[in-house]
């Protein structure tokens, strides 16, 4: 049985960023959720450099080799190692 490629049709009122509008109009430093989310570990060390508690949490995985994921990145996703990493980090 032979099935077709998923077809992704980004939403036509939040153009495939997973939130309302209303939601999207709050900003940060001038990012809305999904940009910031959009952000890699290395990114967010940057931009949350006055909050000490995230920056912790983020240094964390950037000391484990994990800045290069995506702050929203689902953790399905990850492989094996990653997945490890991310344990190690939490301690």
């Amino acid at each position: 049985m032979q099935f077709m490629a998923d077809i992704l049709l980004p939403c036509e009122s939040c153009h495939g960023k997973r939130f309302k509008e209303e939601t999207l109009e709050v900003k940060y430093k001038g990012k809305d959720i999904a940009e910031v989310l959009d952000m890699t570990v290395d990114d967010g060390l940057d931009f949350f450099s006055d909050q000490a508690a995230i920056l912790h949490k983020l240094q964390s995985l950037q000391d484990v080799g994990l800045g290069y994921i995506r702050l929203g990145q689902s953790s399905s996703s990850l492989s094996g190692g990653e997945a490890q990493r991310v344990k190690l980090a939490s301690y």
